[in-house]
């Protein structure tokens, strides 16, 4: 089961820019690797260290129909401070501009622990605003179906835990052990 006492390598992270970059190179890995989703392509803009008014990474998604070639973009913060992201730490007064100004049909916030339940609800509650949050343990069970990422990003966590223990399949197998508990 996932505690607090069991955390993900993500907690390791000390380095903002250093998150930031897994979150970018996740997107990217989608091109590269397979997946399920129905995907044209990806393009992937990092906009680096420093004031980015709430944009960390630009995604572009494109699909194809029969019709034509169709893209969505989202709007990507990361945060990877130790305590819950509240309301203070996003730009919330912002985000309509924020998704304007950049064409983006979303918003995904990324956090190395969690939200708070009062900016889940904020943002929740807003229907206008199509917003995600993953959490870090969320972004983890995305980032430990890549094994080049994960090789990449946590080479020591690679070495001692994904190739001689199955830490991906036991990482999967207690994440839905906790799912069942938060359902019940």
């Amino acid at each position: 089961m996932i505690s607090k006492n069991n955390k993900t390598p993500l907690h390791e992270i000390t380095d903002g820019n250093y998150f930031q970059q897994i979150v970018a190179e996740y997107f990217r890995s989608l091109k590269r690797e397979k997946q399920d989703f129905h995907i044209a392509d990806i393009d992937v803009d990092d906009t680096g260290i420093g004031c980015d008014n709430g944009c960390d990474i630009l995604v572009d998604f494109h699909f194809e129909d029969a019709i034509g070639k169709h893209t969505h973009r989202w709007v990507v913060e990361c945060k990877s401070q130790k305590r819950a992201v509240g309301n203070k730490d996003i730009n919330t007064n912002n985000l309509y501009s924020i998704l304007d100004s950049n064409k983006a049909v979303g918003y995904l916030l990324v956090c190395k622990n969690d939200a708070s339940s009062q900016l889940k609800k904020l943002l929740k509650e807003n229907d206008k605003l199509k917003s995600v949050i993953w959490n870090g343990a969320q972004f983890w069970r995305k980032l430990i179906s890549s094994e080049s990422l994960i090789k990449s990003f946590f080479p020591e966590y690679y070495q001692q835990n994904f190739i001689v223990n199955n830490a991906k399949e036991n990482f999967e197998s207690a994440f839905e052990q906790y799912e069942i508990k938060i359902e019940e």
